[in-house]
């Protein structure tokens, strides 16, 4: 490809290549190789290009030879105005900082002349404050003059233009100058408060030592002081506030507090006022409401007869406060009757205490609304000390009424049919069925009878506790008609009578009320065919209370009384009749407060919580005989209805005696919650009996049932002079069920128990069994009646645990199929027992499959 490209296109692209630097077009041109012997002809033809184009710069330069001169010449003469702008700059500089200097020499002149100015106007203000100065000077001389001569008020007046002067010095009044004469005029004004002070004493004068005081309109000193102008003297320096306080100070101190305060030997201070002169007198024991307002009334009188309203007002208000407190302390609260006997003397009181209240609204007094007050809560601080004095005498009454001791009876009459223990045909049934080896006939029916018999008791042992509601029982006691006993609403949190910290197991209250029912007797296993024949049976039982009930009953009865008083025609329109509705809250609060307190008095009784339960009854007894009395008289009264008793009354003490009848069932079941939890520690001691027989732990379990049984004596003893027999009984019954419940547990949980064993653990059932001798009771025939399965929930069951602990597998299987041992215990038991007393055998299998066959019959 080389061969087709000339040296001339060769030199061709490559001058093209440096004038334009543009590249060759045609692609065999750029894509040839140039070769050695292209070389010459590429340099001559470059020779030739270069000097074609110093020809064209030559020709070039000829023709433009006159304008480039031109533009020489135009440079040049630029040259030499830049060269004369560069002088005239250096002129202006040189110019400019010779007119820095003439500016500075300016403005140091201009601050000499501000300087001077300055001076002369400090030197003008100078002079002026110099001026004033003297001015202040001489007003003070003329101030001292004046208070010489005994113008006090123009020495007062040219103080104040001292004061207004001060102002106007400015700066100025920071200078020795001015601090000298402010000192002068402190003393000048020391000196007039001196002398007002001398003349408001001449004035008002108050004689300690003497306990007197002088009230005078006039002095005479240098000239005649008037005591107007000296009360206007104090206002203009501002100090009558401040010797009104010192006069009420000094006043109170000498003779207010003197008449008003009552002195330990009960006696106050009389005062005598001749002409201008009120002085103490002598002691007196006129403590009487009437005569001390009389002294108040003249007091005010002395005091707005000789002073200027401009002081009486002001002292007014300083005094009242004083008077109103004491008097209402000393005199008013002690002047309340506590009885309805008092009452018009009080109202005659109120009476003179507004008179008083009117009269110094007159002389335009302020202060003496408060007893404008207290007479319109005369009334509600009435019915407040009624209920203080009432709170007061409790306290005063319990302490001592606890300690007397009373016997009451109650008489109830209850409706029972035949087959009730209580019957009077009862007795014969039950010796014909006290034979266990009867024939029970169907065990089905016998089974259901017996269940009954025991839910029975267990439901007496429950209300023991307060966890079933008491039955209504028709009855009449000494104190009340037919009632109807009800359980006992919770308390209210914020009652007095609440828990005290009592357990949560004793906040179910006990009332041994219904008497406890006999089993439903059979008669050769069928039960016994009789029509339930009611009948009515009294029934007295005599019980121990304090003589605090009664002593409440008596407040209660009085509160009544008052009511009916306040109500009368010569009473209704007193200041407190309005209070009379007031008294029925009394009642509660009396029965809060015996509930707070009883723990208190009763502490140091053996039997306090027994105590506090026939209380409780007693105190319940009495408080429905007053409704029921209440209700019938207040259908023949003359009061509104909604002041009668029977209307206000009854509707509390209703919900009180609810209360006060569980507070007492929660004393009753705390004290046996007590007594058991004391049975149980003693059977605690034997650890379940497991070798009772082995020395010397047989001893520790001799011990755990001797003094379980020796306990049980020891709380009837306690006991039986405090309730009545009903209860004493069912409570003992409580307490022996507790003990034959504990031991039944421990033997039934033994599981092997030696012959030994047996023989001990049969010793004590027998031990155990001599508790009925607390539930025998003699017959009016002379005989002895054992009533200890009617109250003791499971003597049956001990007595069977006795039989098969000494007896054998005949024995008990005679027992089971029978006898009633099935209704007692169950079949896990009876098989645990014969498990623990028999060694294996076939006899042993038989007769226990034999009494799980005939167990789910």
């Amino acid at each position: 490809m080389s061969s087709k490209v000339s040296h001339k296109q060769f030199g061709d692209a490559i001058l093209q290549s440096a004038e334009h630097g543009s590249f060759p077009q045609d692609g065999d041109v750029a894509s040839a190789t140039v070769p050695s012997s292209a070389l010459p002809e590429l340099l001559e033809t470059v020779s030739k290009a270069r000097e074609d184009a110093r020809d064209e710069v030559r020709k070039v330069s000829r023709d433009a030879a006159s304008d480039v001169d031109e533009w020489i010449s135009q440079a040049r003469k630029l040259q030499v105005d830049i060269k004369r702008s560069q002088d005239t700059a250096k002129e202006i500089v040189q110019h400019a900082e010779e007119g820095k200097a003439n500016t500075s020499r300016v403005q140091d002149a201009a601050s000499k002349v501000g300087l001077l100015n300055n001076e002369i106007a400090y030197n003008e203000s100078l002079a002026q404050v110099i001026e004033q100065l003297r001015d202040i000077s001489m007003l003070l001389d003329s101030a001292q003059d004046a208070t010489v001569r005994g113008h006090v008020m123009y020495a007062i007046e040219r103080l104040e233009d001292v004061d207004g002067a001060f102002k106007s010095l400015g700066r100025f009044g920071n200078t020795r100058v001015a601090a000298v004469l402010k000192g002068k005029e402190a003393q000048m004004r020391r000196s007039i408060v001196d002398v007002l002070t001398e003349s408001w004493s001449g004035l008002l004068e108050v004689d300690a030592v003497n306990n007197k005081v002088s009230l005078k309109e006039t002095i005479e000193r240098q000239t005649t002081i008037e005591v107007n102008a000296v009360v206007e003297q104090l206002e203009k320096l501002g100090l009558l506030d401040k010797f009104v306080n010192q006069f009420n100070r000094d006043f109170d101190k000498t003779i207010l507090s003197r008449r008003l305060v009552i002195s330990q030997d009960q006696v106050v201070t009389a005062f005598d006022i001749q002409g201008d002169d009120l002085q103490l007198t002598r002691p007196v024991n006129d403590r009487s409401v009437k005569a001390t307002l009389e002294d108040i009334h003249r007091i005010a009188e002395y005091l707005s007869t000789r002073l200027p309203p401009r002081i009486t007002l002001p002292l007014s208000a300083k005094l009242m406060p004083i008077i109103v407190s004491r008097l209402i302390k000393e005199y008013l609260l002690p002047a309340v009757p506590t009885s309805t006997d008092g009452v018009q003397d009080f109202q005659e009181n109120l009476s003179y205490v507004l008179g008083l209240v009117e009269y110094l609204d007159e002389l335009g007094w302020t202060g003496q609304n408060q007893l404008s007050e207290w007479v319109d809560r005369s009334a509600e601080i009435w019915l407040a000390k009624q209920k203080e004095n009432a709170i007061a005498k409790v306290q005063t009454l319990f302490p001592k009424q606890v300690k007397i001791k009373k016997n009451v009876e109650r008489v109830e009459t209850q409706v029972i049919t035949k087959g009730d223990a209580l019957h009077p045909a009862q007795d014969v049934q039950d010796e014909q069925d006290n034979d266990w080896g009867a024939d029970w006939g169907e065990e089905d029916e016998a089974k259901e009878d017996k269940t009954s018999a025991v839910q029975e008791v267990e439901e007496e042992d429950l209300s023991a506790w307060g966890l079933e509601e008491d039955e209504p029982v028709s009855n009449t006691t000494s104190e009340s008609k037919a009632r109807e006993k009800e359980p006992a609403d919770e308390e209210d949190a914020e009652d007095w009578g609440g828990d005290w910290g009592e357990d949560e197991d004793a906040k179910s209250a006990p009332s041994p009320q219904a008497h406890t029912k006999s089993p439903p007797r059979k008669t050769n296993g069928q039960p016994a065919q009789q029509q339930p024949t009611e009948q009515h049976v009294t029934l007295r039982e005599t019980y121990t209370v304090t003589a605090i009930p009664d002593s409440i009953i008596e407040i209660i009865q009085q509160v009544i009384a008052d009511v009916q008083t306040l109500n009368k025609p010569e009473l209704v329109k007193s200041a407190i009749s309005p209070a009379s509705g007031g008294l029925f809250a009394i009642p509660s609060l009396l029965l809060a407060m015996y509930r707070a307190t009883a723990p208190l008095h009763y502490s140091s009784d053996v039997a306090a919580n027994m105590l506090v339960y026939n209380d409780c009854e007693r105190l319940s007894d009495r408080l429905r005989t007053l409704i029921q009395e209440q209700a019938d008289k207040d259908q023949a009264s003359t009061l509104p209805r909604l002041l009668q008793p029977s209307h206000r009354l009854a509707p509390k003490l209703e919900a009180d005696i609810r209360t006060i009848d569980g507070f007492g069932r929660r004393a009753y079941g705390k004290e046996m919650e007590s007594q058991r939890q004391i049975i149980r520690d003693h059977l605690e001691d034997a650890q379940g009996f497991q070798g009772c027989t082995n020395v010397p732990f047989a001893t520790v379990c001799d011990d755990a049932i001797a003094t379980t049984i020796d306990r049980i004596g020891d709380v009837k003893r306690q006991w039986q002079n405090i309730v009545s027999q009903r209860v004493l009984v069912q409570s003992l019954g409580s307490l022996v069920s507790t003990a034959f419940t504990k031991f039944i547990n421990d033997v039934l949980d033994m599981s092997d128990i030696a012959e030994d064993e047996s023989r001990k653990l049969h010793s004590y059932c027998m031990s155990l069994g001599t508790l009925n001798q607390h539930f025998q009771i003699q017959e009016e025939t002379g005989e002895i009646r054992d009533t200890s399965s009617l109250y003791i929930q499971n003597w049956f069951r001990l007595q069977y645990l006795g039989e098969i602990l000494d007896g054998s597998l005949a024995d008990i299987k005679f027992m089971w199929n029978d006898s009633e041992l099935k209704l007692e215990m169950g079949a896990d038991e009876v098989v645990g027992l014969i498990e623990a007393l028999f060694a294996p055998s076939d006899l042993r299998r038989r007769a226990i499959a034999d009494i799980r066959r005939t167990s789910m019959q």
